[in-house]
């Protein structure tokens, strides 16, 4: 049975993410040194990469269950884990939608490790 798939091995497409970033500040005043932790949100597009794919079907194949093994493209030497993601939870973006709805949540100041 061949099952068809939205997205093939090698597939690459780019994610939304913000996180929070921790700076210290320091300041001197009157001989005294004063610091602070900072903390500011940053937006960036993240590259992932579909290494592997594997497709369930039940009997008489009338329910089909597809899951797509991903890894960021950044740790491509497959020493990490692979996530796993159905087919509605990838967003096929550009680099730049991901980039721009990353910014929005930077500007929102709100984290965000979506799909």
């Amino acid at each position: 049975m061949i099952i068809p798939t939205k997205y093939n091995v090698g597939h690459t497409f780019w994610v939304p993410r913000c996180v929070i970033e921790y700076s210290t500040e320091e300041m001197y005043f009157e001989g005294e040194t004063w610091s602070r932790e900072v903390q500011t949100h940053v937006g960036y597009a993240k590259q992932k990469k579909v290494v592997k794919i594997v497709a369930s079907t039940t009997k008489g194949g009338a329910g089909i269950h597809i899951q797509y093994y991903v890894l960021n493209t950044d740790e491509d030497d497959r020493s990490s884990m692979s996530q796993v993601y159905s087919e509605a939870d990838i967003n096929d973006y550009t680099e730049e939608e991901a980039y721009d709805i990353a910014k929005e949540y930077e500007e929102n100041e709100e984290e965000y490790y979506g799909n």
